[in-house]
C-alpha cells in the first residue's frame, strides 16, 4: 500500500466535492472534478454523453459505483460549504453519496491494481445515469459495490418503490344521504383490499408496503360529497409482487384511474456470493458488524443486479437516516474505516 494519510485525503476530497453543487440535472462540473481526481491516480477515464464518469485500470474484477448527483439543498443551512463537528462531516451529499466518491478516488490513490470506478448522474431521480451505463455495457468487472449510506453494513437487498398516483371519480351528493359514490370511501376500501393482498407476499425483503404520501379531494361545499379525490401511494415491491401486478389490481376496480412510476427493481442475494464473503471477511477483520441486512430505500443496485446481471452489494459510511435532511453528515471514522475496508476487499477479488 502507498504510504498516504488517508484520512486527509479523504476528508480533503469529500470537502472539495460538497463544496461543488450537484443536484440531479446540474452535475457536470463535479463530473469534471471526479474524472480529473481519477486521472491524476491512474485511470482511464472517461466522460460519457450523459454526465456519467467511467474510470478503469487494467482487467478489474471490482467496479465501485455511487452517484455524483444530490437533492435539492432546500432547508438546509450552507449546504455547499463543508464544515467538521465533533468528527461529523457536514454538507448536501456528505452521506449520500459524496462520501463514496471520496472513499473511491482515496483507495485508487493506494491501491495500483485492476479496479473499475463508475459515478453516475440523475440517480435522485429517473436512474437514466445507471441504465446508460448498462445498456453500453459499461461494468466489466464482475462484481459490484454500490455506494450508498448503509453505516458499513452490507446490504444483500433491497424493494422497489414505485409511486403510484390515482385519480377516483365520484358522485356529489348532499353530505346527509346514503353515498356510496362517495371518493373518500372508495380510496378508504382500496387501501383496505391493497393491504390485505400485500399480506400474502411476503418473502426474504419482507412484506409489500402501500403508503399514502398525498390525498386531496375536490368539492363544491364541505356539506357535500366530493366529485373527485387525488391520491399518491408509495409503495415498496418486493420480490413478489411487479409493476404489472399493480396495473391489474388498479385495471380491475371500477372508476379509478391509476398511473404508475416504476423505479429500480427489487434484488435480493443469497449471501454467499463472493463479493459478500469478501466484504465480510474485511469487516469482520477490523472488528466491525458484518452480518448482511436488507434495506428499506430503493437504489441504482436493483438496475445493477437485474439489467446487468451483476453480484452486487450496497455499501458505504454514513446513516440513511441523514440523507436528504437538513443535518446531513457522515461520521470521518466511517470515511476512514471505508477507505481501508474496500482496499481488503479488491485486493481478495483482485488477486
Amino acid at each position: 500500500m502507498i504510504r498516504l494519510d488517508i484520512r486527509e485525503r479523504v476528508v480533503k476530497l469529500l470537502c472539495d466535492y460538497i463544496s461543488i453543487p450537484s443536484v440531479s440535472g446540474e452535475e457536470e462540473e463535479l463530473s469534471e472534478r471526479y474524472a480529473s481526481d481519477l486521472e491524476r491516480a491512474g485511470l482511464e477515464v472517461e466522460i460519457d454523453r450523459l454526465g456519467n464518469v467511467i474510470g478503469r485500470r487494467g482487467e478489474p474484477e471490482v467496479c465501485l459505483t455511487s452517484h455524483l448527483d444530490t437533492v435539492p439543498p432546500d432547508e438546509m443551512e450552507k449546504p455547499f460549504e463543508p464544515r467538521i463537528v465533533d468528527g461529523k462531516l457536514y454538507g448536501r451529499g456528505a452521506c449520500d453519496a459524496k462520501a463514496n466518491l471520496a472513499v473511491y478516488a482515496t483507495l485508487a490513490e493506494i491501491w495500483d491494481g485492476p479496479l473499475e470506478i463508475i459515478a453516475v448522474v440523475r440517480e435522485e431521480t429517473d436512474s437514466a445515469g445507471i441504465r446508460h451505463v448498462l445498456r453500453r455495457g459499461e461494468i466489466q468487472a464482475n462484481h459490484v459495490i454500490n455506494g450508498e449510506p448503509t453505516e458499513l453494513r452490507p446490504v444483500i437487498g433491497h424493494k422497489s418503490r414505485v409511486e403510484v398516483r390515482l385519480c377516483i371519480e365520484g358522485e356529489p351528493k348532499h353530505a346527509g344521504s346514503h353515498n356510496p359514490e362517495n371518493p373518500i370511501l372508495k380510496f378508504c376500501k382500496i387501501l383496505h383490499d391493497l393491504h390485505e393482498t400485500l399480506e400474502d407476499l411476503e418473502d426474504a425483503l419482507g412484506i409489500p408496503t402501500a403508503n399514502p404520501t398525498s390525498v386531496h379531494s375536490r368539492g363544491v361545499a364541505t356539506n357535500v360529497t366530493p366529485q373527485c379525490l387525488e391520491a399518491v401511494l408509495d409503495v415498496r415491491l418486493n420480490t413478489q409482487l411487479s409493476p404489472e401486478d399493480l396495473e391489474r389490481f388498479f385495471h380491475e376496480v371500477e372508476g379509478v384511474s391509476a398511473e404508475i412510476r416504476a423505479g429500480a427493481p427489487p434484488f435480493v442475494l443469497s449471501g454467499d456470493e463472493p463479493v459478500v464473503r469478501a466484504l465480510r471477511e474485511a469487516l469482520s477483520a477490523r472488528g466491525l458488524p458484518d452480518e448482511p441486512i436488507t434495506w428499506p430505500a430503493s437504489t441504482d443496485a436493483g438496475y445493477i443486479r437485474n439489467l446487468g446481471g451483476k453480484d452486487v452489494v450496497v455499501f458505504g459510511p454514513g446513516s440513511i437516516d441523514y440523507a436528504h435532511s437538513p443535518s446531513e453528515h457522515v461520521p470521518i471514522e466511517e470515511l476512514v474505516d471505508a477507505v481501508r475496508v474496500l482496499y481488503d476487499v479488491v485486493e481478495c477479488l483482485s488477486s
